[in-house]
C-alpha cells in the first residue's frame, strides 16, 4: 500500500523554514508570476523576510501594486522516500527602510536567507531598487514523507 504525505508540526515546520532560506514566490492578479527568491524566517514573530531588489521594468513591483497577496513554497526533494514542503499565504509588505523593523529584517535574512547574488539584472546596483519586505503568514501548512517522519520516531 502507499504510504502519502503526512503534516509536519508547527515546529517540524518552523525547523524546515529556519533552515531552508529558499522556496518560490508567487504573485497573483491578471498574469500570474513567480520567482524563485531567498528568504529569512523569523520564528519569533511568525513571518517571512525578503530583500525584494527591482529594476526600473519590475514585474514584482508591478504585481505588488496589484495585490500584495502572495504564496510561498519551499520544498526540498531528496528522493522519493525522503521530501518535504511547506505553502506559505499571506500578504506582503515593505518595511520602512529606516526603522528598527529594516535592522531586525537584515538581520534575520542575514541569518537564515540562502546568499544568492545580482547578477540576475543587466543593470549596475546603484541603478536597483532594494527594499525589504515582511510576509504576514495567513496560513501555513506543510507536508513531509512517511519515511521522515518514521525516521524521526524512531531516533
Amino acid at each position: 500500500m502507499q504510504e502519502y504525505g503526512v503534516e509536519m508540526t508547527d515546529t517540524e515546520v518552523a525547523e524546515f523554514l529556519t533552515r531552508q532560506g529558499h522556496g518560490v514566490l508567487s504573485f497573483g492578479g491578471e498574469e500570474p508570476y513567480g520567482l524563485p527568491i531567498s528568504f529569512g524566517y523569523d520564528v519569533v514573530d511568525n513571518r517571512c523576510i525578503f530583500q525584494l531588489v527591482s529594476d526600473a521594468d519590475s514585474k514584482k513591483e508591478a504585481a505588488l501594486t496589484e495585490s500584495n497577496r502572495v504564496n510561498l513554497v519551499a520544498y526540498e526533494w531528496n528522493d522519493i522516500d525522503d521530501w518535504r514542503s511547506v505553502i506559505i499565504t499571506g500578504e506582503l509588505s515593505p518595511i520602512p527602510d529606516d526603522s528598527i523593523e529594516a535592522v531586525d529584517a537584515a538581520s534575520i535574512f542575514a541569518e537564515y536567507a540562502s546568499v544568492t547574488s545580482l547578477t540576475v539584472f543587466d543593470e549596475s546596483l546603484s541603478e536597483l531598487t532594494v527594499v525589504w519586505h515582511e510576509l504576514d503568514i495567513a496560513e501555513m501548512t506543510g507536508r513531509q514523507s512517511p519515511t521522515v517522519t518514521k525516521n524521526k520516531l524512531e531516533d
